[in-house]
């Protein structure tokens, strides 16, 4: 009997961290943003599990694009409780941060917390990437990679933009997206949602997804090490 080879662990885990309002509701909170606090500060546990677990690159989407068009006291709380998280993985000594998405909608404090946290992390000696995926679309991911290729391009070859398009290749915008980075290939889901939402639509091309109902405040080891475990006895 020939046996089956199992996959490798994956090098790179994104997760979207759905579910936290939800959480708030069903506990009776008076807010719903004290959901955003309880699962936000789930964390740095999870980067750590992530980290003994041996993977290289962790991809968290913590604000999306729509999120923005929420009630503004929300977005104002959850502006304020990401920077406490981003504050706090920036102390761990172990990870470098990297945001994913636009600075466009985000607090001045937001944006000087995350390029403070990317500066002070870039040095050598960190185990793990961690990609802060915040006022994050997919959509506009591409096209943000689309227009720095095409500019790039124009600026190094001498030559018109519609000359530039014709030079295009899929394998540009990938290397623009990913920065060196592995693609996903596992991405969770919490909270029993099962649709992508425009998460990683480039790079997640080939990425596995694994879904729970779990709400992500509630989101534990064991679940990601389910997770990891499901990805590696699925077919190569």
């Amino acid at each position: 009997m020939r046996l089956r080879r199992r996959r490798p662990a994956p090098r790179h885990v994104a997760l979207v961290l759905d579910g936290n309002r939800r959480w708030a509701r069903r506990k009776h909170l008076p807010k719903v943003t004290e959901g955003h606090w309880v699962g936000f500060r789930r964390i740095p546990d999870v980067l750590r599990w992530c980290d003994q677990a041996g993977i290289e690159v962790v991809t968290l989407w913590m604000l999306s694009t729509d999120n923005l068009r929420r009630d503004p006291e929300e977005v104002a709380i959850v502006m304020n409780v990401i920077c406490a998280v981003v504050r706090s993985l920036a102390f761990q000594d172990r990870w470098t941060i990297r945001h994913l998405g636009t600075t466009t909608g985000l607090t001045s404090e937001v944006r000087a917390v995350l390029e403070c946290a990317e500066r002070e992390t870039c040095g050598p000696g960190r185990v793990m990437t961690v990609n802060l995926a915040i006022c994050y679309g997919g959509r506009q991911e591409i096209v943000s990679a689309v227009r720095a290729v095409l500019a790039r391009t124009v600026a190094e070859r001498g030559i018109s933009a519609h000359e530039a398009v014709e030079h295009l290749t899929p394998e540009q915008i990938t290397a623009e997206i990913t920065a060196g980075q592995p693609p996903p290939d596992l991405v969770v889901r919490t909270s029993g949602e099962h649709r992508s939402s425009g998460f990683l639509l480039w790079t997640g091309t080939h990425a596995r997804w694994w879904f729970t109902s779990t709400l992500w405040p509630e989101f534990t080891r064991r679940h990601l090490h389910r997770a990891i475990s499901d990805y590696r006895k699925a077919p190569l």
